[in-house]
Protein backbone atom coordinates (compact mmCIF):
# COMPACT_ATOMS: atom_id res chain seq x y z
CA UNK A 1 0.00 0.00 0.00
CA UNK A 2 1.64 3.21 -0.72
CA UNK A 3 2.85 5.70 2.13
CA UNK A 4 0.40 8.84 2.37
CA UNK A 5 2.75 11.92 1.98
CA UNK A 6 1.99 12.77 5.45
CA UNK A 7 3.64 9.39 6.66
CA UNK A 8 6.39 9.93 4.36
CA UNK A 9 10.12 11.17 5.84
CA UNK A 10 10.78 13.05 2.48
CA UNK A 11 8.37 15.21 -0.03
CA UNK A 12 8.96 13.98 -4.19
CA UNK A 13 9.58 16.62 -6.77
CA UNK A 14 9.85 15.16 -9.67
CA UNK A 15 11.43 17.75 -12.72
CA UNK A 16 10.76 17.96 -16.36
CA UNK A 17 13.73 19.67 -18.94
CA UNK A 18 12.20 21.18 -22.01
CA UNK A 19 9.31 19.37 -22.88
CA UNK A 20 8.97 21.79 -26.19
CA UNK A 21 5.58 20.22 -26.64
CA UNK A 22 4.23 18.25 -29.02
CA UNK A 23 7.31 18.25 -30.74
CA UNK A 24 9.95 20.61 -32.84
CA UNK A 25 8.94 19.79 -36.17
CA UNK A 26 11.66 21.40 -38.17
CA UNK A 27 14.44 19.79 -35.62
CA UNK A 28 12.15 16.26 -36.29
CA UNK A 29 11.34 16.41 -40.17
CA UNK A 30 10.62 13.02 -40.84
CA UNK A 31 7.01 12.12 -39.41
CA UNK A 32 7.69 8.34 -37.97
CA UNK A 33 10.23 10.00 -35.90
CA UNK A 34 7.97 12.72 -34.64
CA UNK A 35 5.24 10.40 -33.37
CA UNK A 36 7.78 8.05 -31.58
CA UNK A 37 9.17 11.40 -29.86
CA UNK A 38 5.50 12.27 -29.01
CA UNK A 39 4.85 8.58 -27.97
CA UNK A 40 8.26 8.50 -25.61
CA UNK A 41 6.52 11.87 -24.05
CA UNK A 42 2.98 10.75 -23.54
CA UNK A 43 5.14 7.79 -21.79
CA UNK A 44 6.89 9.21 -19.72
CA UNK A 45 4.22 11.29 -18.33
CA UNK A 46 2.02 8.40 -17.59
CA UNK A 47 4.78 6.98 -15.56
CA UNK A 48 5.34 10.20 -13.35
CA UNK A 49 1.15 9.69 -12.51
CA UNK A 50 1.86 5.85 -11.70
CA UNK A 51 4.23 6.99 -9.00
CA UNK A 52 2.37 6.73 -5.82
CA UNK A 53 4.75 9.04 -4.08
CA UNK A 54 5.18 12.03 -5.85
CA UNK A 55 4.55 15.40 -4.16
CA UNK A 56 4.61 17.98 -7.12
CA UNK A 57 5.85 18.45 -10.74
CA UNK A 58 8.17 20.98 -11.72
CA UNK A 59 8.89 21.83 -15.38
CA UNK A 60 12.65 24.21 -16.24
CA UNK A 61 10.90 25.80 -19.19
CA UNK A 62 11.09 25.59 -23.24
CA UNK A 63 7.09 23.84 -22.52
CA UNK A 64 6.38 25.45 -25.37
CA UNK A 65 7.82 23.34 -29.19
CA UNK A 66 9.37 26.63 -30.60
CA UNK A 67 7.07 29.49 -31.06
CA UNK A 68 4.85 29.92 -28.06
CA UNK A 69 1.78 29.87 -30.41
CA UNK A 70 -1.97 28.83 -29.56
CA UNK A 71 -1.76 25.24 -31.17
CA UNK A 72 1.15 24.61 -29.23
CA UNK A 73 -0.22 25.49 -25.72
CA UNK A 74 -3.50 23.69 -26.96
CA UNK A 75 -1.15 20.49 -26.72
CA UNK A 76 0.17 21.38 -23.30
CA UNK A 77 -3.16 21.72 -21.93
CA UNK A 78 -4.26 18.32 -23.20
CA UNK A 79 -0.52 16.89 -22.00
CA UNK A 80 -0.70 17.97 -18.23
CA UNK A 81 -4.26 17.12 -17.81
CA UNK A 82 -3.88 14.19 -16.03
CA UNK A 83 -1.82 15.52 -14.01
CA UNK A 84 -3.20 15.41 -10.04
CA UNK A 85 -0.19 16.94 -8.19
CA UNK A 86 0.68 20.50 -7.79
CA UNK A 87 2.75 21.67 -11.30
CA UNK A 88 5.28 24.71 -10.53
CA UNK A 89 6.05 25.80 -13.82
CA UNK A 90 8.60 28.62 -15.41
CA UNK A 91 8.98 30.11 -18.60
CA UNK A 92 12.12 29.47 -21.07
CA UNK A 93 13.17 31.44 -23.75
CA UNK A 94 11.13 29.67 -26.56
CA UNK A 95 7.91 31.10 -24.36
CA UNK A 96 8.41 34.84 -24.95
CA UNK A 97 11.46 35.04 -27.25
CA UNK A 98 10.30 34.59 -30.83
CA UNK A 99 8.28 36.01 -33.05
CA UNK A 100 5.29 33.61 -33.97
CA UNK A 101 6.98 32.46 -37.69
CA UNK A 102 10.49 31.95 -39.11
CA UNK A 103 12.19 33.80 -41.45
CA UNK A 104 12.10 32.62 -45.12
CA UNK A 105 15.20 30.49 -44.32
CA UNK A 106 13.20 28.67 -41.46
CA UNK A 107 15.24 30.28 -38.86
CA UNK A 108 13.67 31.79 -35.74
CA UNK A 109 13.48 35.69 -35.47
CA UNK A 110 13.55 37.34 -32.04
CA UNK A 111 10.75 39.36 -31.15
CA UNK A 112 10.82 43.18 -29.50
CA UNK A 113 10.24 44.15 -26.15
CA UNK A 114 6.50 44.44 -26.47
CA UNK A 115 6.69 41.19 -28.44
CA UNK A 116 8.29 39.53 -25.28
CA UNK A 117 6.10 40.97 -22.66
CA UNK A 118 3.06 39.86 -24.53
CA UNK A 119 4.14 36.59 -24.53
CA UNK A 120 5.46 36.26 -21.31
CA UNK A 121 1.61 37.64 -19.94
CA UNK A 122 -0.24 34.91 -22.15
CA UNK A 123 2.48 32.35 -20.60
CA UNK A 124 1.01 33.54 -17.17
CA UNK A 125 -2.66 33.94 -17.86
CA UNK A 126 -2.44 30.11 -19.47
CA UNK A 127 -0.86 28.75 -16.32
CA UNK A 128 -2.58 31.28 -13.87
CA UNK A 129 0.06 32.95 -12.65
CA UNK A 130 0.31 36.42 -11.45
CA UNK A 131 3.76 36.44 -12.11
CA UNK A 132 6.14 34.68 -13.92
CA UNK A 133 8.21 34.32 -10.27
CA UNK A 134 7.40 33.28 -7.40
CA UNK A 135 8.10 31.08 -4.16
CA UNK A 136 6.88 28.27 -1.81
CA UNK A 137 7.79 26.11 0.90
CA UNK A 138 8.32 22.17 0.27
CA UNK A 139 9.44 19.53 2.71
CA UNK A 140 11.14 22.31 5.20
CA UNK A 141 12.56 23.55 2.16
CA UNK A 142 12.68 27.45 0.10
CA UNK A 143 11.60 26.88 -3.50
CA UNK A 144 12.63 29.65 -5.86
CA UNK A 145 11.33 29.65 -9.41
CA UNK A 146 12.72 32.36 -11.67
CA UNK A 147 11.84 33.19 -15.32
CA UNK A 148 13.33 34.03 -18.06
CA UNK A 149 12.90 37.34 -19.05
CA UNK A 150 15.15 38.32 -22.45
CA UNK A 151 16.70 39.91 -24.36
CA UNK A 152 19.02 37.31 -24.09
CA UNK A 153 17.43 33.49 -23.67
CA UNK A 154 19.03 33.16 -19.80
CA UNK A 155 18.45 36.36 -18.70
CA UNK A 156 16.48 37.40 -15.50
CA UNK A 157 15.53 41.42 -14.94
CA UNK A 158 16.49 44.06 -13.15
CA UNK A 159 13.22 43.84 -11.57
CA UNK A 160 13.19 40.12 -10.81
CA UNK A 161 16.48 40.30 -9.70
CA UNK A 162 15.52 43.15 -6.34
CA UNK A 163 12.96 40.60 -6.13
CA UNK A 164 14.92 37.44 -5.48
CA UNK A 165 17.25 39.47 -3.37
CA UNK A 166 14.68 40.29 -0.96
CA UNK A 167 13.28 36.83 -1.04
CA UNK A 168 16.37 35.15 -0.11
CA UNK A 169 16.79 37.80 2.88
CA UNK A 170 13.30 36.71 4.19
CA UNK A 171 13.89 33.03 3.86
CA UNK A 172 17.23 32.18 5.67
CA UNK A 173 16.54 28.24 5.51
CA UNK A 174 17.60 25.68 3.09
CA UNK A 175 16.57 26.61 -0.11
CA UNK A 176 16.10 25.45 -4.35
CA UNK A 177 16.45 27.70 -7.30
CA UNK A 178 14.45 26.98 -10.81
CA UNK A 179 15.82 28.66 -13.38
CA UNK A 180 15.52 27.65 -17.20
CA UNK A 181 18.87 28.54 -17.66
CA UNK A 182 22.27 26.99 -16.05
CA UNK A 183 25.57 28.41 -13.42
CA UNK A 184 27.97 29.16 -15.42
CA UNK A 185 31.07 26.40 -15.75
CA UNK A 186 28.72 23.67 -14.34
CA UNK A 187 28.98 21.65 -17.25
CA UNK A 188 31.98 20.61 -19.14
CA UNK A 189 32.85 22.28 -22.29
CA UNK A 190 31.28 19.60 -24.45
CA UNK A 191 30.52 21.50 -27.89
CA UNK A 192 30.24 25.27 -28.56
CA UNK A 193 26.99 26.83 -27.14
CA UNK A 194 27.74 25.52 -23.42
CA UNK A 195 28.86 27.73 -20.81
CA UNK A 196 28.43 31.27 -22.95
CA UNK A 197 26.29 33.69 -23.04
CA UNK A 198 23.74 32.84 -24.28
CA UNK A 199 23.25 29.79 -22.43
CA UNK A 200 24.01 30.33 -18.42
CA UNK A 201 22.01 32.13 -16.18
CA UNK A 202 22.24 35.93 -16.54
CA UNK A 203 23.43 38.33 -15.23
CA UNK A 204 26.66 36.47 -14.55
CA UNK A 205 28.56 38.57 -12.01
CA UNK A 206 25.69 39.81 -10.11
CA UNK A 207 24.35 36.71 -9.45
CA UNK A 208 27.68 35.34 -8.18
CA UNK A 209 27.64 37.81 -5.82
CA UNK A 210 24.28 36.87 -4.32
CA UNK A 211 24.42 32.93 -4.39
CA UNK A 212 27.73 33.62 -2.61
CA UNK A 213 26.15 36.19 -0.15
CA UNK A 214 23.41 33.47 0.83
CA UNK A 215 24.48 30.15 1.67
CA UNK A 216 21.14 28.53 2.30
CA UNK A 217 20.90 28.29 -1.76
CA UNK A 218 22.31 24.45 -2.14
CA UNK A 219 20.43 23.13 -5.68
CA UNK A 220 19.72 25.44 -8.76
CA UNK A 221 18.12 23.55 -11.32
CA UNK A 222 18.01 24.08 -14.85
CA UNK A 223 17.29 22.87 -18.25
CA UNK A 224 17.84 24.76 -22.23
CA UNK A 225 21.30 22.98 -22.54
CA UNK A 226 19.76 19.71 -23.70
CA UNK A 227 22.29 18.51 -22.02
CA UNK A 228 21.12 14.33 -22.32
CA UNK A 229 22.43 12.00 -19.07
CA UNK A 230 24.77 10.54 -21.30
CA UNK A 231 26.65 13.40 -21.38
CA UNK A 232 29.86 12.79 -18.94
CA UNK A 233 29.25 15.99 -17.15
CA UNK A 234 24.90 15.59 -16.81
CA UNK A 235 25.56 13.93 -12.95
CA UNK A 236 28.76 14.78 -11.97
CA UNK A 237 28.86 16.43 -8.61
CA UNK A 238 32.62 17.83 -9.15
CA UNK A 239 31.72 19.66 -12.09
CA UNK A 240 28.34 20.43 -11.28
CA UNK A 241 29.35 22.18 -8.06
CA UNK A 242 29.03 25.86 -8.22
CA UNK A 243 31.15 27.96 -5.51
CA UNK A 244 31.81 24.64 -3.63
CA UNK A 245 28.27 25.09 -2.64
CA UNK A 246 25.43 24.76 -4.63
CA UNK A 247 24.99 21.75 -6.94
CA UNK A 248 23.67 22.65 -10.39
CA UNK A 249 21.43 19.81 -11.50
CA UNK A 250 20.78 19.55 -14.95
CA UNK A 251 17.93 18.13 -16.70
CA UNK A 252 17.51 16.75 -20.51
CA UNK A 253 15.03 17.97 -22.81
CA UNK A 254 12.43 15.87 -23.68
CA UNK A 255 11.89 16.08 -27.28
CA UNK A 256 14.23 12.85 -27.92
CA UNK A 257 12.78 9.26 -27.76
CA UNK A 258 15.10 8.40 -25.13
CA UNK A 259 13.94 10.67 -22.07
CA UNK A 260 15.03 11.02 -18.88
CA UNK A 261 13.91 12.43 -15.75
CA UNK A 262 15.45 13.65 -12.14
CA UNK A 263 13.51 13.21 -8.76
CA UNK A 264 14.39 15.22 -5.74
CA UNK A 265 13.21 13.62 -2.24
CA UNK A 266 13.51 15.95 0.02
CA UNK A 267 14.56 15.41 3.45
CA UNK A 268 14.72 16.93 6.57
CA UNK A 269 18.54 17.47 6.75
CA UNK A 270 19.08 16.07 3.10
CA UNK A 271 18.17 15.88 -0.61
CA UNK A 272 18.57 12.59 -2.79
CA UNK A 273 18.95 13.42 -6.41
CA UNK A 274 17.95 10.36 -8.08
CA UNK A 275 17.67 9.66 -12.45
CA UNK A 276 15.35 7.60 -14.02
CA UNK A 277 15.55 6.28 -17.60
CA UNK A 278 11.97 6.18 -19.18
CA UNK A 279 13.28 4.00 -21.49
CA UNK A 280 14.32 1.43 -20.06
CA UNK A 281 12.06 1.42 -16.94
CA UNK A 282 14.69 1.43 -14.33
CA UNK A 283 17.26 4.34 -12.32
CA UNK A 284 20.76 4.69 -13.14
CA UNK A 285 21.67 3.98 -9.62
CA UNK A 286 25.30 5.50 -10.39
CA UNK A 287 24.08 8.98 -10.89
CA UNK A 288 22.04 8.90 -7.28
CA UNK A 289 23.09 12.20 -5.53
CA UNK A 290 23.02 13.75 -2.26
CA UNK A 291 23.33 17.39 -0.67
CA UNK A 292 23.28 17.81 3.23
CA UNK A 293 21.06 20.59 4.20
CA UNK A 294 22.89 20.62 7.62
CA UNK A 295 26.33 21.39 6.55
Amino acid sequence: MPVRGSERAYKRLVVLGDPHLPVRVEKHPDKAKRQAIVAAKLRAIADINSWPDVDSIAVVGDIVARYSIPSEYDFIRQYFSSVKVPLYVIDGNHEILYEDEPNENGKLVKGDAESRRRKLQHFCEFWQLSKPYYSLELGGCHLIFLATEGPLPTQIGAEQFAWLKNDLTEHPQSTLIFFHGPLMGTLLNYNNSVNKKSTVAQPVNELHDLLMSNPQVRLWISGHTHTPATNDSFAAPEINMYGSRIMNIHNSDMDRKHIWTNSLYIYGDHIDIRTFDHRSQDWIENYDRQIRLDD
